[in-house]
């Protein structure tokens, strides 16, 4: 999938993950600066300057946040600020003047980490975190009970490994989950293409690339002929072969550079970056004659099909996908009544 389009669903699947980093900035933001009050009291003014600069980087980000929508700010700002949390958390421990129960936000961290910034980036950074942790917490307390008696310490390591587990666990299952429904919102079931819904997404994205690589973008669409009467006198069966056959030619031919959706019922659309003219005829009319050696066996006989296409291509990065459409299906328009199985454009 084109990197935009990706970016794109991501935008609209990922919008609950913004959310909770948003509450998450608020709360530490201000959870942060109740701290640094308490501690400027007791006179503890390391930990309030630690505190106080936490609070003001929550509140930074949170601005950021609201100020850059879209899915990669997003991914910088959630990666900014769990680094953060960690780095604050690290400095709050190494301090030597916290008490013993702040080392309980430990176990934040594993739940933080990969629900912002998944499994992968999540436990990688959890990991450090909670070895920079207990490296600090060891040198701290040696000679505590919690030590000492060595079932305490255990208990601790794992609860907080059963938290991580569960964290890594859940965040797996959902990236899992969101990858198919991205799938099923950005793809035809039938067919595997694109579907209508990614049209103006990647179209905006390959033309843009192609008028950066100064050459044209072209686009061709395409029509199943006397589809219906395949489908009245075999069935929707034989109707569905054929479209399967024919969304395999359109991948196998249409090359590197091209985007292929399914957009109606026995209608196609190719998109086609850094392509002028007559290779887009070229590329349109191999799929054409492929098309021509579809077999379908039946009872009685082999039943084939063609298709009618029509083009257009744009120079101008202004250039509409809506009115590269309707000259397309124009073009298309003059195949059908030029007699059909034939490119114009």
């Amino acid at each position: 999938m084109d990197s935009q389009a990706k970016f794109s669903l991501h935008n609209r699947f990922s919008n609950h993950k913004r959310t909770v980093l948003t509450l998450l900035l608020i709360f530490s933001g201000l959870a942060v600066l109740i701290f640094a009050v308490v501690n400027y009291f007791r006179e503890k003014y390391l930990l309030f300057s630690i505190e106080l600069i936490g609070s003001c980087l929550s509140f930074l980000l949170l601005y950021w946040l609201i100020q850059n929508p879209g899915f990669k700010r997003y991914q910088h700002i959630a990666l900014a600020y769990v680094l953060l949390f960690c780095l604050f958390l690290v400095l709050v421990f190494a301090s030597l003047e916290v008490y013993m129960t702040a080392y309980v936000f430990v176990l934040l961290m594993p739940l933080i980490a990969h629900l912002l910034l998944g499994c992968r980036l999540g436990f990688i950074i959890t990991a450090i975190f909670l070895m920079s942790s207990a490296i600090i917490f060891i040198n701290q307390y040696q000679g505590h009970v919690i030590l000492t008696e060595r079932l305490g310490f255990y208990n601790v390591v794992i609860v907080t490994t059963l938290v991580w587990i569960l964290a890594f666990s859940y965040e797996r299952a959902n990236e899992h989950v969101r990858a198919d429904l991205i799938h099923q919102a950005s793809h035809d079931f039938l067919t595997g293409l694109y579907n209508r819904t990614m049209l103006n997404d990647i179209y905006r994205h390959k033309l843009n690339k192609s008028i950066n690589h100064n050459k044209p973008l072209s686009m061709f669409v395409s029509d199943l002929d006397y589809f219906k009467k395949i489908n009245d006198l075999y069935g929707h069966k034989a109707g569905d072969e054929f479209i399967r056959e024919f969304a395999v030619i359109l991948n196998k031919l249409a090359g590197p550079n091209s985007a292929c959706f399914r957009v109606g019922g026995e209608e196609f659309c190719v998109i086609l970056a850094s392509t002028d003219q007559q290779n887009c005829r070229q590329v349109a009319e191999n799929i054409r004659r492929a098309t021509e050696n579809i077999r379908l066996k039946t009872d009685h006989q082999d039943i084939t099909v063609t298709v009618s296409m029509g083009m257009a291509t744009c120079y101008d990065k202004n250039c509409e996908m809506s009115d590269l459409l309707k000259i397309a299906d124009k073009n298309l328009y003059k195949a059908k009544q030029q007699g059909r199985n034939r490119v114009v454009g």
